[in-house]
């Protein structure tokens, strides 16, 4: 008690609290991969001393602002920051222990004023007696935490006629998974004792003695004050498919106490606010005839939204602050003549990233049916140049876009088979031979399969990262994953891993695959009659008059015998003609949906001209370049640099050809979202090329005269859309699941995805500091070196200063980000913070970089050298976060199930590497920082 009492407000004991406070978090996020979320929640989470940290962290906040003035010294912006947390910890004290949440299940035509608890409990009922009049019933009801690491021991007492029932915890005993179990309880009463083991959610019942009793362990029943009533429970599929759209529920709020009686309808992001109460669509039973709503009350939820607003007040104001660390490190980088400083906005663009694993088989290429091998022979030697044209028939996809038919074959062939191209043939060859030959293709493994447990589900080689579409169907006929994929709907997000995931990734190829075989995907053709703005396949032309559909159906059988004929014997004239029909008609009944040519041109170009892949080599070509010459001319004599040869304009050169990078980056993201007709960050991809079109951005508004810098920011780009390339994420334009479509997450994932973008630059320029200062060395003031070693000093203070500049945004765009998928979490299921690894390692990021930028408090951080380390050892924290809680840890924004993969060996050489040139630069690093 002394040490806290003589260091409360100290930066010492501010760093020990947050670092135990983010090393807890992230032993939790560990414990809930093992054993399960009521572990973690049991043993941190919900623990007496986590809270007290909380509490200590509040009070040594509030003392650090007394202690140093900060008020007094006019410092605004920096006390709202602080004090913005203490708002945002009081909301969550008010959420957490005033607040509810809880689950409500509703059948359709019924009414239900009574939901079940989030929270678990120890539920018992007993009955003394008999005889109707002479018996008791009581029941109570206790809060318990049961897991099997980290429950915590109860002894409860029930005062009964012959005295007290006794109840007392003693011991968990897990399931083999380890996260279940169940809970074995001593019960004792009128001198009789015996044991009791309870599954979770499943009433035991119970004779000890005279005494008759019923036990469970699971949620308790909470009364509503009013009546809300299941009308239609609606789910939406795709079209031809199993998998769901949408769904949601039009209810009835019936309030006999205030006469109120209130129709709505509760979808996905469209939540029912009545009474204090909100109520929001969650899941659905099996057989499409009730819904779960989840339901919370939360009286802590204005203070935590007005602590964000504030939050995200301040972050804003610091970077425009006068007085500020940020216009200080503004004003010494212009003093060493190294930029030119245009001050950032927030970037508002981007989406979550995801991680994939390497595609790693052509096994599949070569498992084909021996009556496919001609057709695909003859598929590549004769459809090659009359595939491009078809490319340009518009077809419309099944959320209503009018688009090429080549980009639709783009996507889906894409979809299924995680590539561009399969077996040697076009996206386009592909999708136009499916439809030709349905059969064929069946027999043909395309559709990719991650996970070994889904392969093995599914009876292949667990090495065989394809399926064909006969692959998913018993010999009975019967679709494989049909019940697999209706439990994991059923599942709440939170609860799904890899397997489920990847679950619904196979059936959403299958569907892509069945969709073209079936031709009704093939929405070529415009209502004739224009009274609506649907286009049918050739499957649906039923719907039409019996003239218009033999017409059309006229057109498309013409078209695929000409392009057999093509595939057959070469003949592409009649194949064109009846393209031209086709078009003709799709020019006369929809003339008022078409794009123009221009749009459709622009498409064309985007799907073939590979540019962000040419970007990447760009990027890399000049960023490296710029890094050698500018490292060259710090490490040569300055007769050297004087040459002509190697005068500045050669840097200008390079920095002029990575700005022209950048604008053609900026130009292929305009042209993407001009021809989606959304802003391009719907998916994993998008936000792979848009970070790196951070990090390129960073350079121009941040580092553009630093050349070294600026290298930084451009191999940065580069390797970002490197990996974006190498991976497996879809370039294509998809259907969001309901949860996803929500301006909330764009705002969200496009902010919080930018800061990695400034964070990874922080550790680019953390290397190449630490590689500077490998070439440091005390000179005399009369030594010819003397002025290359000045030069040196100066470069290595500069890229500190712009690296701290860069890590102040990255830090203000993480926090912002962060806590506006709190909103959005909020606004669609009703937990702004439910401790998901995801967030909880967000936060664990926040904490880290909130140290290295504090570090400078105490005299031995205040160096290039201990930020430039730190830097480089913080951005392994948005590591875990990016990748490693995509792959180890169990949540709703994870891949993991079952075993992890294994952790790529390179990355034990880099880590290595990595502390090997820590530890060497430190014989070098005693340099004072600049500001």
């Amino acid at each position: 008690m002394k040490f806290l009492r003589d260091n409360i407000g100290s930066f010492w004991l501010t760093y020990l609290l947050l670092a135990i406070y983010a090393a807890s978090c992230a032993r939790a996020t560990f414990i809930e991969n093992d054993f399960g979320t009521e572990a973690a929640v049991a043993l941190v989470y919900a623990s007496f001393w986590f809270k007290a940290l909380h509490i200590f962290l509040a009070i040594n906040l509030i003392v650090v602002l007394i202690r140093f003035r900060v008020l007094e010294r006019k410092r605004y912006s920096v006390f709202l920051l602080h004090f913005s947390f203490l708002v945002i910890l009081v909301g969550a004290a008010l959420t957490q222990n005033v607040g509810f949440e809880g689950r409500l299940h509703i059948r359709e035509g019924e009414s239900s004023s009574v939901m079940e608890s989030r929270e678990n409990y120890l539920i018992v009922q007993t009955l003394e007696g008999d005889v109707l009049g002479e018996h008791s019933i009581k029941k109570e009801e206790f809060p318990v935490r049961l897991a099997s690491v980290g429950s915590q021991p109860f002894e409860f007492s029930i005062p009964l006629s012959k005295g007290n029932l006794s109840l007392r915890y003693k011991d968990f005993i897990p399931n083999e998974d380890l996260k279940s179990g169940q809970a074995l309880v001593s019960l004792s009463y009128d001198n009789n004792q015996d044991d009791i083991a309870l599954q979770q959610g499943v009433p035991s019942r119970f004779l000890l003695g005279d005494l008759k009793m019923a036990i469970m362990w699971g949620p308790k029943q909470i009364q509503l004050p009013f009546t809300i009533k299941l009308e239609d429970f609606e789910l939406e599929r795709y079209p031809g498919s199993h998998a769901p759209s949408s769904y949601s529920s039009r209810v009835i709020v019936e309030d006999t106490v205030n006469n109120v009686t209130m129709p709505y309808h509760i979808y996905m992001n469209h939540t029912l606010d009545y009474g204090g109460y909100r109520f929001f669509q969650e899941s659905y039973d099996r057989d499409e005839l009730g819904t779960y709503l989840s339901v919370n009350n939360d009286p802590g939820k204005i203070p935590t939204y007005i602590g964000y607003f504030l939050l995200t007040l301040a972050f804003i104001w610091i970077l425009f602050d006068k007085k500020g660390r940020f216009c200080k490190l503004s004003t010494f980088v212009k003093s060493q003549n190294t930029m030119g400083m245009i001050l950032v906005c927030i970037l508002s663009l981007g989406v979550s990233a995801y991680a994939t694993e390497e595609q790693n088989s052509t096994q599949a290429e070569t498992q084909m049916l021996n009556d496919v091998v001609q057709k695909l022979v003859d598929l590549q030697n004769n459809t090659k140049e009359h595939s491009k044209i078809a490319g340009t028939l518009l077809v419309q996809d099944f959320g209503g876009r009018i688009e090429p038919l080549d980009t639709l074959a783009s996507d889906l062939v894409h979809k299924i088979t995680k590539k561009d191209g399969f077996l040697g043939l076009s996206n386009m060859q592909i999708y136009l031979s499916m439809v030709a030959y349905p059969e064929y293709w069946k027999g043909v493994k395309m559709i990719r399969i991650t996970t070994p447990a889904l392969r093995k589900i599914l009876g292949l080689s667990p090495n065989d990262p394809y399926a064909s579409f006969y692959d998913l169907y018993t010999s009975n006929g019967v679709y494989k994953l049909y019940n697999l994929v209706t439990d994991t709907n059923m599942k709440k997000p939170a609860e799904r891993g890899t397997l489920d995931k990847d679950i619904l990734a196979v059936n959403e190829r299958f569907e892509a695959m069945f969709q073209i075989l079936s031709s009704n995907s093939l929405r070529i053709f415009p209502d004739p009659n224009g009274t609506t703005q649907k286009w049918y396949a050739p499957i649906e032309l039923e719907q039409l008059s019996e003239q218009d559909a033999n017409y059309a159906l006229g057109l498309v059988v013409q078209y695929f015998r000409s392009f057999d004929s093509l595939v057959v014997n070469g003949d592409e004239k009649a194949a064109l003609d009846a393209l031209k029909s086709l078009k003709a008609h799709q020019e006369h009944f929809g003339k008022d949906l078409i794009p123009s040519a221009m749009k459709v041109e622009a498409e064309l170009l985007l799907n073939h001209s590979l540019i962000f892949v040419k970007l990447y080599y760009a990027y890399l070509l000049f960023g490296i370049l710029l890094f050698v010459v500018s490292l060259a001319r710090l490490l040569l004599k300055p007769s050297v640099c004087k040459q002509r040869w190697f005068s500045k304009k050669l840097d200008l050169i390079l920095l002029t050809l990575i700005s022209l990078i950048l604008l053609l980056h900026t130009g292929a993201l305009i042209l993407r979202w001009y021809v989606s007709g959304h802003a391009p960050w719907s998916n994993a991809y998008e936000s792979m090329i848009y970070v790196a079109w951070a990090s390129a951005l960073s350079g121009i508004l941040l580092l553009r005269h630093s050349s070294l810098a600026f290298s930084a920011s451009s191999m940065m780009a580069g390797i970002v859309l490197f990996v974006a390339h190498l991976s497996e994420m879809d370039p294509q334009i998809s259907n969001l699941v309901p949860v996803l479509k929500s301006y909330w997450l764009n705002i969200h994932v496009s902010i919080i995805t930018a800061s990695y973008g400034f964070l990874a630059l922080c550790f680019m320029l953390g290397i190449i500091t630490l590689f500077l200062f490998l070439f440091r060395k005390e000179v005399p003031k009369d030594s010819p070196d003397y002025e290359r070693h000045l030069r040196l000093d100066s470069s290595i203070q500069s890229l500190s200063a712009i690296n701290e500049m860069s890590m102040i945004i990255g830090l203000a765009m993480l926090s912002i980000g962060t806590f506006l998928g709190g909103i959005w979490a909020n606004e669609s299921w009703g937990r702004y913070w439910g401790w998901d690894p995801k967030e909880t390692w967000s936060l664990i990021s926040m904490i880290v970089y909130a140290i290295i930028l504090h570090i400078r408090f105490v005299k031995a951080g205040n160096t290039p050298y201990v930020f430039a380390s730190f830097s480089v050892l913080g951005f392994y924290s948005i590591l875990m976060t990016y990748f490693g809680v995509n792959y180890y840890l169990s949540g709703m924004h994870s891949y993991a199930a079952g075993d992890p993969v294994p952790v790529p060996v390179f990355l034990y050489y880099f880590v290595a590497a990595t502390i090997l040139l820590i530890v060497v630069a430190g014989w070098k690093g005693k340099l004072k920082s600049g500001v």
